[in-house]
């Protein structure tokens, strides 16, 4: 079972609501979060700092968020990576905490805590957007070490905003390194019950969706932009979950919505709006500015409770808000890509 060193810090952000009771003198009561909380390991990220940035611009590195990913050093010491990469830090994430101990690594990455360089800084995991196929590579290895998932295969897909989903199996991977597997299909949802596979979604405005069912043993990872969502890619995945054996409905079962864009910034066209609220009334929305917009994790979360979900968590961070944490197509268009990755931990994992 993959552990945290240390207990949540004050400088530890939670993506999930406030905890229940009374706000501020006349606000109404807070709501009870609706799942596992997401919380930033092993703090939120700052401002990134490119790769060969003299040391004294990095921040001090925090120490590794999770004990399993790498040889043991006391919780609290400060230690980072050691060898070239020494003085980065370990690249934060947001990680449904509450999953950990029931046997599910379910986590979103940031931009920061990697080794590209402009305009990828830094923490790109995409391999087909521009950035140094390497660079990429080594920020996988960087992230999978820190999630405590270090050599196991990701399964991923080439994302092309469709309603399609499709089951992973590690003899469908094929050759080459753990993270870097050739896409199994073209599709934009992963389903799987097999322990020891990442699946794995990359977005930078788009929703990363992550299911979960500990009991049943069930994972699955949708990717969710405005043509997928028109389309049912939510549902599609909702369905491929359970006849895997998931239940939606379970006790145990939680939907993960990543950080996406945002409808204070999701400006779009009329007919594109409609074209979404026709089927989710919930995602029309306006900027800040009062032009059309979309709420792309709003709809997410329709289609999930419309599919059995009972408990779903959302982020609530817009990624083209901050530049500081997220890559954004719609703000940078040439830029990297984050993930939202879910694995089952293999038995026997310590």
């Amino acid at each position: 079972m993959t552990s945290w060193t240390s207990p949540p810090s004050s400088s530890a952000e939670r993506g999930a609501p406030a905890p229940p009771g009374p706000g501020p003198a006349g606000a109404p009561t807070r709501p009870a979060p609706a799942g596992p909380g997401l919380v930033w390991r092993p703090a939120p990220p700052g401002p990134p700092v490119a790769a060969g940035a003299p040391p004294a611009a990095r921040p001090a590195p925090p120490g590794p968020p999770v004990a399993a990913a790498r040889p043991s050093t006391a919780a609290g010491s400060g230690a980072g990576p050691a060898g070239p990469d020494a003085g980065l830090g370990w690249p934060p994430v947001l990680v449904a905490e509450d999953l950990l101990g029931q046997g599910v690594v379910a986590a979103f990455s940031s931009r920061a805590g990697g080794l590209g360089r402009p305009p990828y800084q830094s923490l790109n995991l995409g391999l087909r957007v521009g950035d140094e196929v390497r660079t990429a590579l080594a920020n996988r290895r960087r992230l999978a070490n820190v999630l405590g998932l270090a050599g196991l295969p990701w399964a991923t897909v080439r994302q092309v905003h469709s309603a399609t989903a499709v089951t992973a199996a590690r003899d469908q991977l094929g050759h080459g390194p753990p993270e870097a597997k050739p896409a199994l299909a073209e599709a934009d949802a992963l389903v799987t019950a097999e322990a020891g596979l990442v699946l794995v979604v990359l977005t930078a405005d788009c929703v990363p969706v992550l299911l979960v069912d500990p009991a049943g043993r069930v994972t699955a990872a949708v990717h969710a932009g405005w043509r997928g969502l028109a389309a049912g890619v939510v549902e599609a995945a909702a369905a491929g979950f359970a006849g895997a054996g998931g239940d939606p409905a379970g006790a145990c079962a939680v939907a993960l919505i990543g950080p996406a864009i945002g409808p204070c910034c999701y400006e779009v066209g009329p007919e594109v709006r409609d074209a979404v609220a026709a089927r989710y009334p919930v995602a029309a929305a306006t900027t800040r500015a009062g032009r059309p917009s979309l709420d792309l994790a709003a709809a997410v979360a329709e289609a999930l409770r419309r599919s059995g979900f009972e408990r779903v968590q959302t982020a609530g961070e817009c990624t083209l808000d901050h530049p500081d944490r997220f890559f954004s197509y719609r703000r940078e268009g040439t830029t990297g890509r984050q993930a939202g990755l879910v694995a089952l931990t293999p038995a026997g994992t310590p």
